[in-house]
C-alpha cells in the first residue's frame, strides 16, 4: 500500500515493521504531513522565519533519531509538539529568551502570498495578537492557540502543559473564551467591527 494512503499510526506501525531504505518513503510521508503546523509552531517560539526553519530543522532530526521510541500513547502531532517544545525550551536556555513569540499569528503559508495579502494579513495579524495579548494571560493565550489554533485536544494540551488544576486546559478555554466575548462587545460598543 502506498503510504500517503495510511494514516499516522499506519506509518508508523509500517516503519518498526521495516528496516533500512524502505523506512525513507514512510518517514518522509509523515514528516511531510506535519511539516507546515511544525512550522507554525517553530514560528510562534522562534519569532522570525529563519530561526523558526532551524528549529524545525532541528525537530524533524531528533524526531527522526527517536521515532522508534515513539509509542503511540499520544497523537503523533503531540509528540512532535512536544519535540518542538523541548528544543526551544533548550535554544532559550543556550541563547536567552526569544521575541515573545507565543503572540505570533501568523501562518508560514504567507510566504506565497502577495504583497498586498502580505501586508493585510500583517495588519491582521498584529491587530489580533494585540487583541489577544491584551485580552487574556499567557496560558490562556497557549491553550486558546493549540486548540483553537492547531486543533490539539484539550486534555493533551493539559498533559503538556503539565495544568495541574482541577479542570485542566479546559478551565482556560472557558475563561479565554468569557474574556474575549467581552472585549469584543466593548470593541462593538465603541464601533470597532474588526480586529
Amino acid at each position: 500500500m502506498r503510504p500517503g494512503k495510511l494514516s499516522d499510526d499506519e506509518l508508523i506501525a509500517e516503519y518498526a515493521r521495516q528496516s533500512g531504505s524502505s523506512r525513507d518513503a514512510l518517514v518522509n510521508e509523515l514528516f511531510e504531513r506535519h511539516y507546515a503546523r511544525v512550522a507554525r509552531w517553530c514560528l510562534r517560539f522562534a519569532g522570525d522565519r529563519e530561526a523558526a526553519a532551524d528549529l524545525a530543522q532541528d525537530v524533524f532530526l531528533k524526531a527522526h533519531r527517536h521515532l522508534g521510541s515513539f509509542k503511540g500513547t499520544s497523537r503523533f502531532s503531540t509528540w512532535l509538539y512536544t519535540i518542538v517544545r523541548h528544543e526551544s525550551l533548550n535554544r532559550i536556555r543556550r541563547r536567552g529568551p526569544p521575541m515573545d513569540s507565543e503572540d505570533v499569528l501568523e501562518d508560514v503559508a504567507a510566504l506565497e502570498a502577495g504583497p498586498e495579502e502580505l501586508a493585510e494579513r500583517g495588519w491582521q495579524g498584529q491587530r489580533l495578537s494585540d487583541f489577544l495579548s491584551t485580552t487574556l494571560d499567557r496560558v490562556e493565550r497557549t491553550v486558546f492557540t493549540l486548540h483553537y489554533g492547531d486543533d490539539m485536544t484539550l486534555d493533551a494540551i493539559t498533559r503538556l502543559l503539565k495544568l495541574d488544576n482541577a479542570s485542566g486546559s479546559k478551565a482556560y478555554i472557558v475563561s479565554a473564551r468569557r474574556k474575549l466575548a467581552t472585549a469584543t462587545r466593548r470593541l462593538r460598543a465603541r464601533g470597532e467591527q474588526h480586529l
